[in-house]
C-alpha cells in the first residue's frame, strides 16, 4: 500500500468486477497481501475505502482535463475533448460497482454526484468564461443554471430508468454537450461550432 495511487486504481479495477458490496474487506486485504489489521488501521471501513475511489476516479479525471484545457485554444473544442474524462466519472458503462453503489450506498453515491459536479462546473464555467472572451459564447444566458442542466443530464444517463435501452451511453453525452453549447454559442462561435459536430459526433 506504499503506491497509494496503485492501490486506488488496482481497488477501482475490483471494485468494478465485484462491486462495491460484494467486495469485503478480507478480499480487499489477501489481494494486496496485507493483514486485516492493517487495512483497518488505514481505514475504520468499507465506505472510507469507497469514498476514496470515488475521489481518486474525480481528481484523475478533473486533472486530465486540466491538462486538456492547456493544450486546446479553442473553448468549444475542450468541451468536446475533456468531455470523454468527464464521462468517466458522470456517465459509466453500469457495471458491478455502479449498480451496488446505487443500490447500497446511495448516501455515497449522492454525496459523491455532489462533489464531482462541483468541481465539475468550475472547470464548464471557466471554460464558458474563455468562450466569451473570444465572442463563442453569448452573455445574455443563465450559464450557471445551464451547467447544473448539463451535469444533470450526464449524470442522467448513469441513473435514470429512461436511457436504460440506450447502449451508446458516450454518444448521448456528446448530444448533451451539443444540446448545452446550441443554447450558448453565438452566431460568430457557430461556425466553429458546426466543424467541431462533424468532427466529433
Amino acid at each position: 500500500m506504499e503506491d497509494k495511487n496503485f492501490f486506488l486504481f488496482k481497488l477501482l479495477s475490483m471494485f468494478r468486477i465485484y462491486g462495491a458490496k460484494t467486495l469485503t474487506m478480507d478480499d480487499i486485504a489477501k489481494e494486496f497481501s496485507i493483514s486485516k489489521k492493517t487495512l483497518y488501521q488505514k481505514y475504520k471501513n468499507k465506505e472510507d475505502l469507497i469514498h476514496e475511489v470515488l475521489e481518486f476516479i474525480s481528481n484523475e479525471a478533473i486533472e486530465a482535463v486540466k491538462e486538456v484545457q492547456k493544450k486546446y485554444d479553442c473553448p468549444l473544442e475542450v468541451l468536446f475533448v475533456s468531455g470523454s474524462r468527464i464521462d468517466e466519472i458522470t456517465c459509466q458503462e453500469k457495471n458491478a460497482f455502479v449498480f451496488q453503489l446505487i443500490k447500497y450506498y446511495p448516501d455515497i453515491f449522492h454525496a459523491h454526484q455532489k462533489s464531482i459536479s462541483g468541481k465539475v462546473s468550475v472547470t464548464v464555467k471557466n471554460n464558458y468564461e474563455k468562450g466569451v472572451e473570444l465572442g463563442y459564447f453569448r452573455t445574455d444566458v443563465p450559464i450557471n443554471l445551464y451547467i447544473k442542466f448539463l451535469i444533470s443530464l450526464l449524470f442522467a444517463v448513469d441513473v435514470s430508468p429512461i436511457f436504460e435501452d440506450e447502449k451508446d451511453k458516450f454518444s448521448i453525452s456528446v448530444t448533451m454537450k451539443i444540446f448545452y453549447l446550441e443554447a450558448i454559442v453565438t452566431e460568430s462561435g457557430r461556425n466553429r461550432f458546426n466543424e467541431l459536430k462533424t468532427q466529433y459526433q
